[in-house]
């Protein structure tokens, strides 16, 4: 066990844990659970792939449950998400500890499930059965990808040029900032998604997707403008 336990913890950079530790709920909880899980699959022969498939089936469980209306089964569409983020982060665990066991796709495949999460406030006014949270649910899943969209629409254009122009201007990254950790937590369902059966099982419902509305909506505008200026900073050679 000691070799590929090793193995495992080692393939996971600095890098990644700083990034995991911006969310309390993914550096505390889900990656501490999924390193045995990943050492387990790895015994049992299931590779990075076999777990983006099973992750899928989580996220699509996740939609109809949490549209159905009834409060127990979108709880149990919640916790799909919940288990959903811990496979999440087993799927990554084993392709960079035994990258030999997936295919080139993998990546693709596990970065195209994570758009489960923002599918989740669609399903969430869908449960709600009145066409204004339906409305709202939507509007929010829209701005999501929008914001998606916009920032990685940046990185792969503008993305090598920016990183060029912080070495030479001497820019201090924002990262692991008590800001940065805020804002990620609020815009990023990854974040706050533990909360969501609790949610649920309170009938907070209308109030989480009421806030997450104008955080969406604030997201947009914020991702907009900083690509924006920092498209015009690369422009101008500031």
């Amino acid at each position: 066990m000691n070799k590929d336990w090793q193995k495992l913890i080692n393939s996971h950079p600095e890098e990644k844990r700083n990034w995991d530790s911006t969310y309390p709920w993914i550096y505390y909880v889900a990656r501490p659970i999924s390193f045995p899980i990943s050492w387990l699959f790895y015994k049992m022969g299931i590779s990075a792939n076999h777990v983006t498939i099973f992750t899928a089936i989580l996220g699509i469980a996740s939609v109809p449950l949490l549209a159905s209306g009834e409060t127990a089964e979108m709880a149990m569409g919640a916790s799909c998400l919940l288990f959903y983020t811990v496979f999440d982060c087993v799927d990554g665990d084993m392709a960079r500890a035994w990258p030999s066991l997936g295919s080139p796709a993998g990546q693709y495949w596990g970065e195209l499930v994570g758009n489960f999460y923002l599918l989740a406030y669609f399903s969430l006014g869908l449960g709600l059965r009145q066409p204004l949270w339906i409305a709202v649910g939507a509007g929010i899943t829209i701005e999501k990808f929008l914001a998606v969209r916009i920032r990685d629409n940046f990185w792969d254009t503008l993305g090598n040029l920016w990183e060029a122009s912080k070495k030479i201007s001497g820019y201090q990254p924002h990262t692991g900032k008590w800001y940065y950790r805020i804002y990620w937590n609020l815009v990023d369902p990854q974040g706050h998604v533990f909360l969501l059966p609790v949610i649920i099982a309170l009938g907070w419902t209308k109030i989480f997707l009421a806030i997450s509305a104008l955080i969406a909506a604030g997201e947009l505008i914020f991702v907009l403008a900083l690509c924006l200026c920092r498209a015009q900073k690369i422009g101008s050679g500031k």
